[in-house]
């Protein structure tokens, strides 16, 4: 048959897999999300993430960096958000409400508690909600509502005393 296409060319151009495609926009995402992340000195875990949670990388990329930025790898975790205003009590408390073992008070997928607001904690699962004093092991916080670097750094230096 004349003129027919074969699998993966068009108009005689081979076209990339669709598995290299995706593997492309992963690495891209990763790249990203490296790019935009500036960890903070201190306990919790403070990632400060440049620009907001809507743009740039999927929450899948920043997920698997934010875990894999814990020495030895991070334990199995539990995601909320919160709103930008709540950065000093979470701070302060370890958590912005009281834990439970609601589905809806915290999420295995950082996407979930990104919808929830710029300030994401992180909670080791098996820590809640009865040893919530030390459960939180981290925060990801996106520069979104008023939120930015040197004030995160500044809220961090006041709860830190």
């Amino acid at each position: 048959m004349a003129g027919a296409l074969s699998p993966g060319k068009i108009n005689g151009m081979t076209q990339p897999a669709p598995d290299a495609e995706r593997e492309a926009r992963i690495l891209a995402d990763l790249q990203d999300a490296v790019t935009r992340m500036h960890v903070l000195p201190g306990i919790p875990r403070v990632v400060v993430a440049t620009g907001g949670r809507t743009s740039g990388a999927r929450p899948m990329a920043w997920q698997v960096l934010f875990e894999r930025s814990f020495a030895g790898g991070a334990p199995s975790l539990r995601y909320r958000g919160a709103a930008a205003t709540a950065l000093g009590r979470i701070l302060h408390q370890g958590f912005d409400s009281e834990p439970t073992l609601d589905d809806g008070w915290a999420h295995a997928r950082l996407a979930e508690a990104m919808e929830q607001g710029p300030v994401i904690q992180a909670f080791r699962a098996d820590r809640l909600p009865d040893d919530v004093s030390r459960a939180l092991v981290g925060l990801l916080v996106f520069e979104e509502d008023g939120l930015h670097r040197d004030g995160i750094k500044a809220v961090l230096g006041e709860t830190r005393r």
